[in-house]
């Protein structure tokens, strides 16, 4: 969660880390950005867990990673009624990029 700017410690079931996550930011544009990253870290999961089950294909939690940061940034341009985000900024600082 470094990307983020916060530590973060798993919690024991899914409720608890939504509950946890959400909680990050009292900034609305903020907390909404934090959920649609959210999702975007749980459809990744899901869909490199696909992989492994079905395809035999075995990823690195790197490129993990950095498909999430390009699934988030891509979703938030999408749903953005901003000044685009340039990717960089996105790896730099996605807080600054969901202020806007």
């Amino acid at each position: 969660m470094r990307w983020l700017g916060f530590n973060f410690m798993i919690p024991p079931n899914l409720f608890i880390l939504w509950e946890n996550w959400d909680g990050v930011s009292g900034v609305k544009k903020m907390r909404n950005g934090f959920r649609m990253i959210w999702h975007a870290v749980v459809w990744s999961i899901w869909h490199a867990r696909n992989d492994r089950i079905f395809n035999n294909k075995i990823g690195e939690v790197d490129a993990l990673v950095d498909d999430i940061k390009v699934l988030s940034w891509r979703w938030h341009l999408d749903r953005s009624n901003s000044p685009a985000c340039m990717f960089y900024e996105w790896h730099w600082n996605p807080k600054e990029c969901l202020l806007r």
